[in-house]
């Protein structure tokens, strides 16, 4: 029993493997198709019952009918043979009586003798039975019922009698009936397919050309590539999302190998100047040693330069952070945190800082190393003794100016470029990085930044964090609830 019902399984995971293997568009057919015709069988049969019930409903009445006019039976004098009243309004049919012995005192042509003919006969509830059984190769409705016959002496008898109709009319229309169901299942199953198909075919289009799409991505690695647009529907907002995927990537790769060419190009510099001093170092020899402690100091200048260099790429290469990552930050602090490193390392300036209490969601080690750009940014092109003006709104507006030579008006729309350097900033150390990856870390907080020049001259960064929203109220404990409650 065991090893059946093993095959059985095995067979029906072999089934449902093959199911699931099989085209979508062909399980969506196929599925399709099945449910209009088990719908279609579902009303047919529903319909057929109803004819047919309803034709054997008006049969039984006709029976019924001539039953009926034959309250009671008296004999023929002569013939000896009860006399059967006919209603010239019913179809013609056989009648036939049985005496209460089972004898048959009056027979019609090929009228069986019912097995319980004496039972109805001599019932006291003048019942009736009703049956439908072949004569001579036809099909009839026989009814029996109880009567009273009158012998030619005036005599009183009970019989039963047999009212019988043919189902040959009944059974043709009721065959010309199935036919024409079989015929509409058979043409339902057929537009149920065709129809299915051709509406799949085409809702499915988009899912074909989105896996060709992918393929061919796949193979060429082009992200050019493009599905049309196919309405508001699930399948076209798919496609679109498809498309928004691929323009993301792209953007991307494009950022991704702009970032190697740009970085590639700047570390040369740094790299041949670093090459060339540590081949002066062939010759220490013959070095004084002012001329050695300067070529170590450069050296290891341009170590940091190259430290600092790698470590903004690599930020820049982070990208926007998670979701994951992001708590409740107070701004606030965190900028004065800042503030105080910036005056520690700008030991020249003076940073004044006014603030207000602010909280937003973020990455506090992202936030900070965007602040201390803004800071470093301020303190480079700050002459020594001048002012840096930090101020922080409950809004989340943060603000940095500085008293410097400011910025060109055709370069404004620039300095957020990675590795983008004024004319006034190529002496100065720096990547050019700082303030791209301020804006990158304000676009990945939901935030924007501008910058512009300050009538007194100097530069002028606004960046605007959108604050927090207010944390939830606390639940309060069981006590406090019951002592909330007013007193009765």
């Amino acid at each position: 029993m065991s090893e059946v019902a093993g095959r059985v399984v095995g067979r029906l995971s072999g089934v449902d493997r093959r199911w699931r293997d099989a085209p979508i568009r062909t399980r969506l057919t196929a599925a399709a198709a099945f449910a209009a015709t088990f719908a279609i069988i579902a009303v047919v049969a529903v319909a057929y019952i109803a004819v047919h019930h309803e034709l054997y409903s008006n049969i039984d009445g006709q029976l019924r009918h001539q039953a009926a006019n034959q309250h009671s039976i008296r004999f023929d004098p002569q013939s000896l043979q009860p006399e059967v009243a006919r209603d010239p309004y019913q179809s013609a049919g056989s009648v036939q009586v049985v005496d209460i012995a089972g004898n048959t005192i009056r027979e019609a042509n090929g009228l069986p003798l019912p097995h319980n003919a004496r039972d109805v006969a001599i019932a006291s509830d003048g019942g009736s039975w009703l049956r439908t059984q072949g004569v001579e190769g036809s099909p009839m409705r026989i009814l029996t019922v109880r009567r009273t016959a009158q012998l030619s002496n005036g005599q009183l008898v009970t019989v039963a009698l047999q009212v019988a109709l043919p189902l040959t009319a009944a059974e043709n229309e009721l065959h010309k009936l199935r036919l024409a169901f079989l015929l509409l299942v058979l043409l339902g199953f057929g537009m149920a397919t065709g129809g299915t198909w051709f509406v799949v075919r085409r809702t499915m289009r988009p899912v074909a050309r989105l896996t060709s799409a992918a393929e061919q991505i796949a193979v060429t690695r082009d992200l050019t590539t493009r599905i049309e647009d196919y309405g508001g529907d699930e399948l076209g907002r798919l496609a679109s999302t498809f498309n928004t995927m691929l323009d993301a990537l792209e953007r991307s790769l494009d950022q991704q190998r702009q970032l190697i060419l740009d970085a590639s190009h700047e570390l040369r510099t740094p790299l041949a100047s670093l090459r060339t001093n540590v081949e002066v170092l062939h010759d220490v020899d013959r070095l004084s040693l002012d001329q050695r402690r300067s070529l170590l100091n450069g050296i290891v200048t341009q170590l940091d330069e190259l430290t600092g260099l790698v470590a903004d790429v690599v930020e820049l290469a982070r990208g926007e952070a998670p979701e994951t990552s992001l708590e409740d930050v107070a701004l606030d602090d965190l900028v004065s945190h800042e503030v105080d490193r910036a005056r520690r390392h700008w030991q020249s300036l003076v940073f004044r800082y006014d603030s207000q209490p602010v909280v937003v969601r973020g990455v506090p080690a992202r936030l900070s190393r965007a602040v201390a750009n803004l800071l470093d940014n301020a303190g480079k092109f700050s002459p020594a003794g001048s002012e840096v003006d930090v101020s922080l709104t409950s809004s989340g507006v943060l603000t940095v100016a500085d008293h410097g030579p400011g910025i060109p008006e055709d370069a404004l729309e620039q300095v957020f470029d990675r590795f983008y350097r004024a004319e006034e900033a190529r002496g100065l150390p720096g990547s050019g990085l700082g303030l791209s990856i301020v804006k990158q870390v304000v676009d990945g907080h939901n935030g924007t930044v501008s910058i512009s020049n300050r009538a007194g001259g100097g530069a002028v960064v606004r960046v605007a964090l959108p604050p927090a929203g207010p944390p939830p109220p606390p639940i309060p404990s069981a006590d406090a609830r019951q002592a909330a409650q007013p007193v009765r």
